[in-house]
């Protein structure tokens, strides 16, 4: 017997009106019947539900409803060509996602080489400024412009400031060349998901976003190690110079394979729909504002007048962006339309909360392994894989049950209550926390990780029209982003505040060795550097250290227990089985 879902269709002429199962419009067509007892009328009801069976709805009287017949996308993709799309995306994703955690255990080793300490959190920092003001951009031009276009745009970026970051001569050629490579990094990142939001329906797709899911857990799992192992034995512009092999095959294999019909219209039309004046206000909102949150409790104080002003200023021109958004803009690049849907306001809350509750991991698990329990950088970064291996395990598992049985709303809730628990239990990290505790921890996150991750993405798309998946999608990355930064930024202040007392209070203790004390802020891996410390001075670095980063894994929890809540915001949509039309 075939499977009722099978059989799902819209009987909404409109195209974003919510999807309707067969099983559900049958009293409408019912109602047809009641109506009369005529044959005729009985032959129009059995014509309706055929047409159910079609996913195309012909009235009563005969009449075709085009608009109802143009919401699906009826190309089929074979299998070949689906594997090679797939493979194609993931690299991209991987080497997007590599940059992001590469640098997190060696940019202080490449600062030395400059020596320029004051500036080498910028190594980083910039790359994530420059990949999150430009996410939301690339939906809306690669709307207009076509997908293909828009990924040869973001790699083109990306490979131009990986080269530029491979030859850098000096530290502020090597934070600009950051920001380029941060522009391709971005897009690409997001033109992926948006790429395999077009190729798939909405029950399969969480099989295949599950592939990504896991490209990104395993750079955000390899980055550290793989950059500690270079720059311990090699050169750190190798980190720069490997994205190329891996970024210039993809683009081959996706040329052959990704045969996406391109907007129409001409150059001029296309021009004309290009929200130009929103981009601007845009950049002059976020990027004041992450500015901000790095400025904040690190090289100056949240409550100074240079980063208070900077942030009023840029909730201004928020401010100012949203009405340009809602009442200038031809085709807004965030149409606020959408955040009237449920499960895309849900998800947009979600994603942000995801990204407070994972970056801050990333970051500081390496950090307290390096610090508190003296590990290498290349071993601090290792102690990542339980987070990440148990996150590509869920995600795979998250996307198999959602082909078999249609349902994501039980995975959210997973997602919330994994994490939330996983996170919370860093607050029992101490010196004598054994491996095999940790790794259960982080097991715990990973887990919450790989159901909600992609998950919440299907969500939100599910409940909008196809011409709407790319704007949908990119803002929710950009979310997650912005969470992910949000959160690092309020937690760096925590731990940096409390680092400074501990070392003040250290070196007060220990005077001839305040020179070392000092310098740990900045470079954790130096005690273990130093030959000759006494016992009494690295028992005080590693409770100084451990002091720190457990009001940082406290502060963690806030914003878990704000995810939990998120999770629960979520309406079911049933997931179609067919590929919504997304180019206009």
């Amino acid at each position: 017997m075939a499977d009722p879902r099978r059989q799902s269709g819209s009987i909404n002429a409109a195209e974003d009106a919510p999807t309707i199962n067969s099983d559900k419009a049958a009293p409408s067509v019912a109602s047809v019947s009641n109506d009369s007892s005529s044959g005729t009328e009985h032959k129009a009801e059995i014509k309706v539900c055929t047409d159910i069976e079609k996913g195309e709805i012909t009235a009563v009287d005969g009449s075709s409803l085009a608009a109802s017949s143009q919401m699906f996308n009826k190309e089929e993709i074979s299998k070949g060509r689906m594997y090679a799309i797939v493979i194609g995306l993931m690299l991209l994703y991987f080497v997007s996602a590599l940059e992001t955690t590469v640098l997190a255990t060696v940019y202080i080793d490449i600062s030395n080489v400059y020596d320029d300490m004051s500036n080498g959190i910028w190594i980083i920092t910039s790359y994530l400024l420059s990949n999150t003001v430009v996410q939301p951009l690339y939906g809306k031009f690669s709307d207009i412009v076509g997908r293909f276009e828009s990924v040869v745009v973001a790699s083109g970026f990306f490979c131009l400031g990986s080269i530029l970051c491979a030859v850098s001569s000096s530290m502020g050629m090597l934070i600009a060349s950051r920001a380029i490579q941060g522009i391709g990094g971005g897009g690409l990142m997001t033109m992926v998901s948006v790429i395999m939001s077009d190729v798939t329906n909405e029950r399969d797709r969480g099989k295949y976003t599950g592939f990504l899911a896991a490209s990104w857990g395993i750079a955000s799992a390899v980055g550290p190690v793989m950059g500690g192992a270079i720059v311990e034995n090699s050169s750190w512009r190798i980190i720069f110079w490997i994205n190329l092999p891996i970024c210039v095959p993809s683009m081959i294999v996706l040329y052959f394979a990704l045969r996406i019909p391109r907007p129409a219209g001409t150059l001029r039309d296309k021009l004309r729909r290009i929200d130009f004046l929103g981009a601007v206000v845009f950049q002059a909102f976020v990027i004041p504002m992450i500015i901000a949150f790095a400025w904040g409790g690190q090289g100056f104080s949240w409550r100074s007048a240079r980063v208070l002003a900077t942030i009023c200023g840029a909730a201004f021109v928020g401010i100012v962006f949203l009405v340009i958004e809602w009442k200038v803009a031809v085709e807004p690049i965030v149409p606020l339309r959408l955040f009237k849907i449920r499960n895309v306001t849900a998800s947009a809350l979600g994603h942000f909360c995801v990204g407070s509750c994972i970056y801050a991991p990333l970051m500081f698990v390496p950090s307290w392994e390096l610090s508190v329990k003296r590990a290498s950088e290349t071993g601090a970064g290792l102690h990542l894989l339980p987070l990440m291996g148990s996150m590509v395990v869920a995600a795979g598992m998250s996307g198999v049950l959602m082909a078999r049985f249609g349902r994501y709303r039980q995975l959210i809730w997973a997602c919330g209550v994994f994490i939330a628990l996983g996170n919370s239990l860093l607050i029992l990290y101490n010196p004598s926390t054994s491996n095999g505790q940790r790794i259960g921890f982080l097991v715990l996150t990973g887990l919450g990780l790989g159901f909600g991750v992609q998950t919440m993405l299907v969500a939100a798309q599910c409940a909008v029209k196809g011409l709407d998946m790319a704007a949908t999608t990119t803002v929710l990355l950009f979310m997650r982003t912005l969470g992910g930064i949000f959160a690092l930024s309020i937690l760096s202040s925590v731990f940096n505040t409390r680092l400074r007392r501990e070392a003040s209070e250290l070196s007060a203790r220990y005077p001839d060795y305040s020179t070392l004390i000092l310098g740990t802020i900045n470079d954790q891996s130096l005690p273990s550097k130093t030959p000759n410390v006494p016992a009494a001075v690295q028992l005080g670095l590693q409770t100084m250290f451990q002091n720190a980063l457990h009001e940082v894994f406290i502060g963690l929890a806030p914003f878990s227990g704000l995810l939990v809540l998120s999770t629960l915001l979520f309406a079911h949509v049933e997931l179609q089985q067919r590929k919504k039309r997304t180019i206009k």
